[in-house]
């Protein structure tokens, strides 16, 4: 496989986190010391540079974390649902964390990431595979932590985006935060929809030139996709006594899509015509009260949700009759309780009890078919966080979990720091540990199809790392190379019943084992400022379960949709207010089969997607505008996330940003 652009950028960095340089102020080097930082040892938490969150900010979460970093985002489209995985394991390893608060579907145990404005969120940090432990059980993959959090500025600040894009897409945002040294209130609105009608040629379906013998495909419109999301994030912080911080984040937000069908249907264009609404409130108070040695921290989050699913078919003379109408109503509470002391400058103890409560409730009423069922989830966690010496610091936790009245064995996890030089910042890190993963409750109950006998996932993750970040003038330099390795047992798939539907079994070996390169650089010429992060992850996932119920074709290949060689790149030119970026993500071939069968149909081609940016920052009296011109899919490029779903060739969308 070929990666042009990733070993481009290699050839300047290796590494991720660059601080933005102002355009028109030299600044004097300057160097800071801090104190010894025992919290964390070998916890791999991987920020989203704050440039790459501006460049992005219209975007969904899921079209930012599949450009700048290693995570593969499994799409169905523009606008669709967008699932994530890390390092080889499967989308329902991967937990996601809002201000502290789980906000996973209790149903499928995912999170659609289509779904999350980059607005809303001020910080996006990633744990990839055992530092996912820090969050919670479960992320076998890895967590990810969305954060808002208070400014405390003492001014109106006002912030406005329009965008307008190809196929009439429209992106509307508004941000509105003031307050004073005690008390912050922030308010975000937005309003994003698209008829989404891009053309793609149809490469299932096609003629035959009779005088060529050539296949001729028909150029068709990615009709009924049209999709609108909107909502508020709303929040309020209170500092009092010097104490005491409090929190109060709401977020409301209302999605509207309708679901394309397959590119190979055939049918009738009046059948088979799928939407999905959904509405999803989410609310988290959060308190914490700061001590001479100690500090305690009293999380309280809800979460409900409300989709109606419906397939539609039109019947002549008589009109539109659902085929399927699913009412699913999601309610969750998750709350946590938790203490730290510091013992003294070497040692950071922890303890913290956690109860989540799940309740699902769901019918379809065309089918007649559906559960209510609840989920209790009790945690007992501690940690002892250490220094060895000046430059070796060790982390220990210790979680144990209760799920209903089912006792999971005991989680442990060990980490290590070791500041192998403390002038160029050479550190060497690594960490292991024992995970669970319990079945969600569509596997369990799902109606036809669940499995209330499967078992937990198990998973044993471990990795080891370096990095460094050498001490050069006016040149910032960040490099870090991970090697991983995750050994899954008990994996739970979807496979076909002889009773003619799917269902989950516990039948999947599954060893992801690779290593992942990460770099960034940031250095100045003249008036001229350079950005450039880019990445590299191979990643052999392979299935190495029962030959006699998989049979051997399937056993050691590579598990479906996972790419074993992935890279992005990053090059960003500023000079004077302006600005040009280039964006790249490459994929090797993909498998839709367990097999890996080597068929047109069952293997998505490689691909090299390259966006480009353009922009001007204008000062104004009162404020700022920026004007950027965004390209996607520059070079036209024909191809596929996922097995029958089309996505847009070249399209463009104009943005405006105003700032007071």
């Amino acid at each position: 496989m070929k990666i042009p652009a990733l070993f481009v950028g290699m050839l300047f960095s290796v590494g991720l986190h660059a601080q933005m340089l102002p355009d028109t102020v030299t600044i004097p080097q300057v160097e800071v010391h801090s104190k010894m930082n025992v919290a964390g040892a070998g916890i791999e938490q991987n920020t989203v540079d704050s440039l790459v969150m501006l460049r992005e900010a219209e975007t969904s979460l899921s079209d930012l974390l599949a450009a700048h970093t290693s995570i593969f985002i499994k799409s169905e489209g523009r606008g669709a649902l967008a699932t994530a995985s890390f390092r080889g394991t499967d989308a329902s390893h991967t937990r996601v964390y809002w201000n502290g608060m789980n906000i996973q579907s209790p149903m499928l145990g995912q999170v659609d990431f289509s779904q999350i404005p980059v607005f809303l969120m001020d910080k996006i940090e990633l744990h990839p595979g055992a530092s996912s432990v820090v969050d919670g059980s479960g992320g076998l993959g890895g967590s990810i932590d969305l954060v808002s959090r208070p400014s405390w500025t003492q001014k109106l600040q006002v912030k406005g985006m329009a965008a307008f894009g190809s196929y009439l897409t429209f992106n509307n945002y508004l941000g509105v935060k003031t307050g004073t040294r005690h008390f912050q209130t922030s308010t975000r609105l937005y309003y994003n929809h698209s008829k989404n009608d891009f053309p793609f040629y149809n490469k299932n379906v096609a003629n035959i030139d009779p005088k060529t013998g050539k296949y001729i495909y028909p150029l068709q419109r990615n009709d009924h996709a049209a999709y609108l999301l909107d909502g508020l994030l709303q929040e309020f912080a209170f500092r009092f006594r010097k104490k005491y911080l409090l929190r109060v984040n709401y977020w409301f937000q209302n999605s509207k899509r309708a679901l394309p069908r397959l590119n190979t249907y055939e049918g009738d264009d009046h059948a088979n015509l799928s939407q999905q609404n959904q509405q999803t409130h989410r609310a988290t108070v959060q308190l914490t009260r700061f001590g001479e040695k100690g500090r305690v921290d009293v999380n309280l989050g809800l979460q409900a949700g409300n989709m109606i699913y419906q397939v539609q078919n039109k019947i002549g003379g008589r009109g539109y009759y659902d085929a399927v109408y699913s009412d699913s109503k999601t309610l969750g509470s998750y709350n946590k309780l938790e203490y730290s002391f510091q013992w003294n400058k070497r040692i950071l103890l922890k303890a913290s009890y956690r109860f989540n409560y799940v309740h699902v409730n769901t019918y379809d009423s065309v089918n007649r078919t559906g559960y209510d069922q609840f989920r209790r989830r009790h945690a007992l966690v501690a940690s002892w966080q250490q220094y060895l010496g000046s430059r070796f610091s060790t982390m220990v936790l210790l979680r144990k979990e209760w799920i209903n009245n089912t006792s999971l064995p005991l989680i442990p996890y060990f980490g290590f720091h070791w500041d192998l030089a403390v002038k160029t910042k050479l550190a060497l890190h690594g960490n292991i540990t024992r995970n669970y993963h319990f079945p969600s409750l569509n596997d369990l109950y799902w109606q036809p199809g669940g499995n209330p006998a499967l078992k937990p996932e198990e998973g044993l993750a471990s990795e080891l790392g370096i990095a460094w970040q050498p001490k050069m003038k006016k040149v910032m330099l960040k490099t870090d190379i991970v090697v991983f390795y995750n050994n899954i047992t008990n994996w739970i798939i979807w496979t076909p019943s002889p009773l003619g539907y799917w269902s989950p079994e516990n039948i999947q070996h599954v060893v992801a084992r690779g290593f992942q390169l990460k770099a960034s650089l940031n250095f100045s010429i003249c008036r001229f400022h350079f950005f450039l992060k880019a990445g590299y992850a191979f990643t052999k996932s392979t299935n190495e379960g029962d030959a006699g119920k998989w049979g051997n074709a399937s056993v050691g290949k590579q598990i479906p949709y996972m790419p074993v060689h992935s890279g992005n790149f990053m090059g960003e030119l500023r000079w004077k207010g302006f600005f040009l970026t280039w964006v790249n993500t490459d994929y090797s071939e993909r498998f839709t089969t367990s097999s890996n069968d080597l068929t047109l149909r069952d293997r998505l081609y490689p691909y090299f997607m390259n966006d480009l940016y353009a922009g001007k920052n204008f000062v104004l009296k009162k404020g700022t505008m920026g004007l950027q011109l965004k390209i996607y899919n520059l070079f036209n490029e024909d191809y596929r996330s996922v097995l029958g779903r089309p996505m847009p060739g070249r399209n463009y969308l104009l943005m405006v940003t105003l700032k007071f």
